[in-house]
């Protein structure tokens, strides 16, 4: 019988990231419609140029001289670690998803600390099992829902040309108590600092289930960093935010790639409680949307996925007016794992 052997990637070997990336793809999204993944160009760009409180580790496994399957591990100061698994479906059932797990594991117990919270992601049964057979439990499950971006932007275009056409795209009525904000690229100096707060919202009511949540704390320096870093990897964020008044109370993010703008990125998506119900939004979706063909990779655009948590029944009401559908589901597993030495 044939060994598995697994290795870890340098960060500096463009050509064995840009394989290795590839058949991650192939084991994560096969079978699967229109599913988002990675571009070589921001893998590269990643692994050369981490964030400096984040370490990426690529690992590939091999059958003789066949890689069979990878993964990849990302260890984040005080944060949850995450890894994700892949095997190519011709080699499951052969004990590379445990051997992967096994070495994966030793990574996790390298270090000062002494147990790691570690979480991991996937969207098929079997994935759970063997998730559940290493000792995690499900912690949240998220809908990834899917929209046919021509179709949309088609239909908001034409409920101009008749008033009293039928259309998927909501009207959007004129509420003087709140506007809308929108720009692409980097966040405008003027509303940096609401952006800001907005951002540290967002980690702090985003719905994680029975996940641990992450005590991440927003600054206005970490948002440009984040900023250069997109920008180095290819994408074009794209972005929209709601006052009352004086006051900011919601914000919405597209990313675009320009390595491979098929499938566009709707991030997250916040309004303040106290300001739920008025239809911001909404309004904040619809008027990111439209700033997407001045984007100009979005020419070739096909889909905009996003992701919504399966008991937030409002914002997946919001998501199916818009026209988006259920593609998948998620599952989020999560894991502590103790590596103390007595």
């Amino acid at each position: 019988m044939s060994e598995i052997q697994i290795t870890r990637i340098a960060a500096d070997d463009e050509d064995a990231l840009i394989g290795w990336n590839d058949l991650m793809r192939i084991a994560y999204t096969c079978e699967r419609s229109a599913a988002w993944w990675r571009s070589p160009d921001t893998t590269v760009a990643q692994f050369a140029r981490p964030r400096i409180d984040k370490e990426d580790i690529a690992l590939i496994a091999h059958l003789d001289d066949e890689p069979v399957g990878g993964a990849e591990i990302n260890l984040i100061t005080d944060c949850p670690a995450t890894v994700e698994l892949g095997v190519l479906p011709p080699h499951r059932r052969r004990k590379i998803g445990t051997a992967l797990a096994e070495a994966a594991a030793q990574f996790l117990g390298n270090g000062d600390r002494s147990s790691v919270i570690v979480q991991t992601e996937t969207y098929c049964a079997a994935g759970i099992a063997f998730a559940e057979s290493r000792g995690m439990s499900i912690g949240n499950e998220e809908h990834r829902l899917l929209l046919d971006l021509p179709a949309y932007l088609e239909a908001d275009a034409n409920r101009y040309k008749d008033s009293g056409a039928s259309t998927v795209v909501p009207v959007i009525k004129e509420d003087p108590d709140f506007s809308v904000t929108s720009w692409i690229g980097a966040c405008p100096e003027e509303v940096l600092e609401s952006w800001t707060q907005l951002r540290e919202q967002m980690d702090e009511d985003v719905p994680v289930g029975e996940l641990t949540r992450t005590a991440t704390h927003a600054s206005t320096a970490a948002i440009r960093s984040h900023e250069e870093r997109m920008e180095e990897q290819g994408w074009t964020l794209v972005s929209s935010m709601a006052h009352v008044g004086e006051v900011a109370v919601g914000y919405t993010e597209i990313m675009v790639s320009s390595h491979d703008p098929q499938i566009v990125i709707q991030e997250d998506t916040l309004v303040d409680r106290a300001y739920r119900g008025r239809g911001i939004g909404r309004a904040l979706k619809v008027a990111n949307l439209r700033q997407l063909p001045a984007v100009a990779a979005t020419a070739s655009a096909e889909w905009v996925q996003t992701y919504t948590a399966t008991d937030n029944e409002p914002m997946l009401a919001l998501n199916r007016d818009l026209g988006f559908f259920i593609a998948d589901t998620m599952t989020a597993l999560e894991k502590k794992d103790d590596h103390s030495r007595a």
